[in-house]
């Protein structure tokens, strides 16, 4: 299939695995904050997609090649515990939302200010794709591509800005649709799981890409500003 018909279709599979998670566990689709949020994700999904396509194509096949078969088994366990903290906090947020209600809900001001980390999450993601042609999903040296060291644009300040992005974007939108427990579960999860994966990913990279353990001197932070 055409590149731009694959990222549609990944996009097109995205939105229903998004609304799944968030629907299916309350049986209704009577809920306006993840209905827009859903709206929101999909339009600049394609938006952004559009973007890259024309200006790093490389990229985007980059994130579509799954390297399955060259990744360790450390690399598959991270792999599965990031994905769970990716999705898990959406099934609690309706759950939450909806029936729990364990905690007093954000304020209507937070819930946009989650809107906003959302967007800022979903901004570094991009950036990250933008300066770094081989960002893959799975930890691993793409030699046949000419893997090279990344460490312009945003790279110059966060060693692994996409995993800031996800976190970002995970903790905004649970925000965003009212649930303080699934934010805090979203936070949690994702900060134990990326500085686990973190470990594993630089231990390769020092080790197989030149270049890569002068980077890590010259740019301390990993992937969260002043603290790690």
């Amino acid at each position: 299939m055409h590149l731009l018909g694959r990222t549609l279709t990944g996009i097109g599979f995205q939105v229903a695995f998004f609304a799944a998670l968030m629907f299916l566990p309350i049986g209704t689709f009577d809920w306006p904050a993840a209905i827009i949020w859903l709206q929101v994700f999909a339009a600049i999904s394609v938006l952004s997609g559009l973007y890259l396509l024309s200006v790093r194509p490389e990229a985007v096949e980059a994130r579509m090649r799954a390297g399955r078969e060259v990744q360790t088994p450390a690399d598959r366990l991270a792999f599965g515990f990031m994905s769970l903290a990716l999705t898990l906090p959406l099934v609690v947020a309706s759950l939450d939302v909806f029936y729990w209600q364990l905690v007093a809900q954000p304020s209507a001001t937070s819930q946009k200010l989650g809107m906003a980390i959302f967007l800022v999450g979903f901004i570094v993601v991009l950036l990250a794709m933008l300066h770094n042609e081989f960002a893959a999903p799975t930890v691993h040296i793409q030699e046949a591509a000419g893997h090279k060291l990344a460490d312009g644009g945003i790279y110059g300040y966060l060693r692994h800005p996409m995993y800031t992005g996800f976190l970002l974007f995970t903790s905004g939108t649970t925000l965003w649709l009212g649930s303080t427990v699934a934010t805090a579960l979203a936070a949690i999860m994702l900060t134990i799981s990326i500085i686990y994966r973190i470990g594993i990913e630089e231990a390769t990279l020092r080790i197989e890409l030149p270049g890569y353990d002068d980077y890590t001197r010259r740019v301390k932070t990993r992937f969260l500003p002043f603290i790690y």
